[in-house]
C-alpha cells in the first residue's frame, strides 16, 4: 500500500514525545508499505533532520514553519472561526507540495498525526484517511484556560471550543480516528459519539532504553522533557515549589535534575534553587536516567501516555507521577509506578522510595518487567496494522454528512 504520512515536525531524531511516536510508527509501516513522509519542520534547523529519515522511507517532503507568518495567520484567524493552532500551521508551501505529490503518486491511504495538520489531508476526501489524535488538543487548551489568568484564560478557552468543533469535523470525515489510551477513547466517545475510534498505544524501545549499570547517585531524582512545553514547565515548577521542599525536609540530600532541551526562563531560574540542576539539551538522556534513583513526573496538565515515563521505567527507574498519567499508562499501581495528586502525598511516595532501598529495588525491577512485557513498540503497533487493514477493506465515509464550516484553509 502507498501511504502518505503527514505530521507537524520532521519525525527524526526520536528525541521528544511526538517525534518518538511518529518515527516508530513510520519505521513500522515502512516494513510493509511504501511510505512517503510529508511534514512541517520546527524551524530551519529541523530541516537538517530530514537526512536521518531518508533511508527509512520512500521520500520525505518537509517545509519549515515561519514563526512570523505563523503568528500573522493566527491573528487573521482570531475574528473568524478557525482554531488558531490550525491556522498557525497552514503553510502554503506544504499545501502545494502535498497536492503535487498526490497528483504524481495517488496514495492509497493518508495517515495524519496530530489534528492541527489534518488540514493537509482535507482536499482529498475520496482517499482513505486515518487521523491519529496525539492528544485531544481541545481538552488540553481547556486545561490551559483553567490555570491561566485573563486575557489568556479567555483566549485558551476560545481555542478549546474552536478546536473541539474542528476535531469533530475531522473525526466525522476521516475513515478512522486513533487515540493513545483508553481514557482518551472514553473522552472521545463522550465528545464525538458519532465517529469510530481505536486505541493504538505508544511504546518504548526496550533494547535502546535499558539499564547500563551506572552507580545510582544517592537521593537523586530526575525529570526529562522539552522544557518550553507548557505541561512540562508547569510540572517542574509545581514540583520545585510545593513538593521538593517537603522531600528535602525528610531527605535533606535529595536533588532534582531537570534534563531536556529548550528550558525557558522560568525553568532556568529553577536551577538557582538548592538541589536543582537544569541541564538544557543533552545528547543522550539515558546516562541521566541510569544515574538517578527515582523518576518524577508531576504532570498536572498533560494528557495521554507519557513516553518519558515508559523510557524511565525501561531504564529500571521507579516512577512517581499523577493519577492521570498513571491511568493512561495502563500499568497496575505498584508495578514500578505509583501516583499521587497532592504535594504532600507525592512527596511521601518519593521519600519512601529514597529511604527504603529494598522497596526501591523491587519497584525498579517491576518497572522494567512492566514495559518489557506489554509496552514494546512492536507489541503496540500490531493494533495499527489491524486498523489499516480494516480501513482498506471498508467503504469510505461520506464527508457530505458533516456540517462543519470554518474560515481557515481546506
Amino acid at each position: 500500500m502507498r501511504i502518505f504520512f503527514v505530521c507537524h515536525r520532521v519525525p527524526f531524531p526520536p528525541n521528544r514525545g511526538d517525534k518518538i511516536a511518529t518515527y516508530n510508527k513510520i519505521r513500522h509501516l515502512a516494513r510493509q508499505h511504501e511510505v512517503h513522509v510529508l511534514c512541517l519542520a520546527d524551524g530551519a534547523d529541523d530541516l537538517t533532520n530530514v537526512a536521518g529519515l531518508r533511508g527509512e522511507v520512500a521520500s520525505v517532503t518537509a517545509v519549515a514553519v515561519s514563526p512570523l507568518r505563523s503568528r500573522l495567520r493566527a491573528l487573521r484567524a482570531l475574528p473568524g472561526g478557525a482554531p488558531l493552532s490550525v491556522a498557525m500551521l497552514a503553510e502554503p508551501a506544504l499545501h502545494a507540495a502535498i497536492r503535487r505529490r498526490f497528483t504524481d503518486l495517488a496514495p492509497d491511504l493518508i495517515f495524519v498525526y496530530s489534528s492541527n495538520v489534518a488540514q493537509f489531508a482535507e482536499p482529498f476526501p475520496r482517499t482513505r484517511r486515518i487521523m491519529h489524535f496525539s492528544d485531544l488538543d481541545s481538552l488540553k487548551w481547556r486545561a490551559y484556560a483553567q490555570r491561566a489568568v485573563l486575557p489568556m484564560r479567555w483566549l485558551y478557552a476560545l481555542e478549546g471550543r474552536r478546536l473541539l468543533e474542528y476535531e469533530r469535523h475531522v473525526a466525522r470525515t476521516f475513515s478512522r480516528s486513533l487515540v493513545c489510551t483508553e481514557a482518551e477513547a472514553e473522552d472521545f466517545r463522550a465528545l464525538i459519539p458519532d465517529a469510530p475510534v481505536d486505541v493504538v498505544r505508544n511504546g518504548v524501545d526496550v533494547a535502546y532504553f535499558r539499564p547500563a549499570g551506572a552507580v545510582r547517585q544517592p537521593a537523586s531524582l530526575v525529570f526529562t522533557g522539552v522544557m518550553n512545553y507548557r505541561p512540562n514547565v508547569d510540572a517542574v515548577r509545581w514540583f520545585c515549589s510545593a513538593i521538593l521542599p517537603l522531600v528535602r525536609r525528610d531527605v535533606p540530600a535529595a536533588t532534582l535534575t531537570i534534563c531536556g532541551s529548550r528550558p525557558n526562563g522560568a525553568v532556568r531560574r529553577l536551577g538557582r534553587l538548592a538541589g536543582v540542576t537544569v541541564t538544557g539539551a543533552v545528547a543522550d538522556v539515558r546516562p541521566y536516567l541510569d544515574r538517578a534513583e527515582v523518576f518524577v513526573a508531576p504532570l498536572r496538565i498533560a494528557r495521554g501516555i507519557q513516553n518519558k515515563v515508559l523510557e524511565a521505567m525501561a531504564m529500571g527507574l521507579p516512577v512517581v507521577t499523577t493519577q492521570a498519567v498513571w491511568r493512561a499508562s495502563a500499568i497496575p499501581a505498584g508495578d514500578g509506578i505509583v501516583a499521587a495528586d497532592t504535594a504532600e502525598a507525592f512527596a511521601a511516595q518519593v521519600v519512601r522510595l529514597l529511604r527504603d532501598p529494598s522497596h526501591r529495588a523491587a519497584m525498579a525491577h517491576r518497572a522494567r518487567l512492566a514495559v518489557e512485557s506489554g509496552h514494546s513498540w512492536d507489541a503496540q503497533l500490531t493494533a495499527l496494522d489491524r486498523v489499516i487493514a480494516a480501513v482498506a477493506a471498508a467503504p469510505q465515509c461520506d464527508p457530505s454528512k458533516d456540517q462543519y464550516r470554518r474560515g481557515g484553509p481546506a
